[in-house]
């Protein structure tokens, strides 16, 4: 079980730094978008797959780009 005070450091590229915010916001769109056909049963399971993962990504851009910013998580 890992410990919640571990740490990690990440070492990301000064210029793709620069992208994350824009990142976390196009995986946002797709989500939402995926999302609102999925309240309309819409999805295929390819789709339902995708948007699994693009929750899970939204989730990971968001923290950078707030560690980014030094907004506490």
């Amino acid at each position: 079980m890992t410990q919640l005070d571990e740490s990690l450091t990440l070492t990301i590229p000064r210029d793709l730094a620069r992208e994350i915010p824009t990142l976390a916001s196009d995986l946002n769109d797709r989500m939402h978008e995926l999302l609102e056909r999925n309240t309309d049963g819409a999805l295929s399971a390819t789709e339902r797959a995708q948007l699994e993962d693009l929750v899970k990504m939204s989730q990971f851009a968001q923290i950078l780009a707030m560690a980014l910013r030094g907004t506490p998580a």
